[in-house]
C-alpha cells in the first residue's frame, strides 16, 4: 500500500511539473519555438501565458492572430488579445491596437479610438505611436487639426530616429504647417529620412537639390536620390528622373532612359 501511495505520489508530482511552468516559461518556450520557425507550438506556449495574464504573451498572440502564424487569421481576435496587453500599459500593443482603430482591421474604424491609444503608447516614448498622433494631428483625424501638435510629436519620433516622422518633419518644415517654413531644416529631416531609405524623403531631397531650395543646387545630387526613389517605386522620381535625362540635367542626356522612366511612372497610373 505504502509503495502504491508513492508511485502515485509521484505521478501526481510529475503532473503538476508538467503544467506547473509559469507565464513567463511558457512564454520563453514559445520564444524559442519561434526561433526554429515552429509557430503552432510558438502559439500555443504564449497561449498558456497570456490566458496567465502576461501581457508580452498577450501581444504575441495578437500578432499571431493578426499574421496568421501558427493560427488562421482573425483580425477580431488580434483585437482582443492587443486590447488585453494595452489595458496592462503594454505600449507595443497599444500601438497595435491604435492601428487597427486607424484602419478598421478587426474592429469598426474609429479614428478617436485610434488616438486614445496612440497618446498611450506615445507618452511612454513608442517612436511609431508618437508618429502616428503626429498624423492624426496633421489630418485632423480623431481630433482636431493642430499643425503645432503634429510637429510636436513628429519631433519626438524623429529624434529617436523614426525614419517616417522625420520625413514628415521635414514637410512641415518645407510647407510652413506648425512651424516656419525653413527649407534648410526640411532638408536636414529629409536628409536623415533619406539615409535610412525613406523613399519619400529621398524624392523630397532629390528635389531640393535640384531646385536649391534649403541646400545649394546641384543636378547630380538631385539624379542621385531621385534614382533611390525611383528604384523604390516612387512615381514622382520616376517621372523626375526621367526629366532629368530628357533635360540632361545631372546626367548625360538620354532619351531612352527618360522614355525608360516615364514608362515606369506611367504604369502606375
Amino acid at each position: 500500500m505504502r509503495k502504491l501511495l508513492s508511485i502515485i505520489a509521484l505521478l501526481i508530482t510529475v503532473a503538476i511539473n508538467a503544467q506547473g511552468q509559469t507565464a513567463t516559461q511558457w512564454y520563453n518556450q514559445g520564444n524559442a519555438y519561434v526561433n526554429q520557425k515552429n509557430y503552432n507550438q510558438a502559439f500555443q506556449c504564449y497561449l498558456k501565458a497570456a490566458n496567465m495574464g502576461l501581457k508580452e504573451a498577450q501581444f504575441n498572440i495578437g500578432v499571431f492572430y493578426y499574421q496568421g502564424l501558427g493560427v488562421s487569421k482573425n483580425d477580431a481576435e488580434a483585437v482582443k488579445w492587443y486590447r488585453k496587453a494595452a489595458e496592462q500599459g503594454y505600449p507595443n500593443a497599444q500601438f497595435n491596437l491604435s492601428l487597427c482603430y486607424a484602419e478598421g482591421n478587426g474592429v469598426a474604424k474609429n479614428y478617436a479610438e485610434a488616438v486614445k491609444w496612440y497618446r498611450k503608447a506615445a507618452e511612454q516614448g513608442n517612436a511609431d505611436a508618437q508618429c502616428g498622433l503626429g498624423k492624426c494631428y496633421y489630418n485632423g483625424e480623431g481630433v482636431s487639426q493642430n499643425y503645432a501638435e503634429a510637429v510636436k510629436w513628429f519631433r519626438k519620433a524623429a529624434e529617436q530616429g523614426d525614419a517616417k516622422a522625420q520625413y514628415n518633419l521635414g514637410n512641415c518644415y518645407y510647407n510652413g504647417k506648425g512651424v516656419s517654413q525653413n527649407y534648410a531644416e526640411a532638408v536636414k529631416w529629409y536628409k536623415k529620412a533619406a539615409e535610412q531609405g525613406y523613399y519619400g524623403a529621398q524624392a523630397c531631397l532629390g528635389y531640393c537639390y535640384y531646385t536649391g531650395e534649403g541646400v545649394a543646387q546641384n543636378y547630380a545630387e538631385a539624379v542621385k536620390w531621385y534614382r533611390k526613389a525611383a528604384e523604390q517605386g516612387d512615381d514622382n522620381a520616376q517621372l523626375k528622373l526621367g526629366n532629368c535625362y530628357y533635360d540632361g540635367k545631372g546626367v548625360s542626356q538620354n532619351y531612352a532612359e527618360a522614355v525608360k522612366w516615364f514608362r515606369k511612372a506611367a504604369e502606375q497610373g
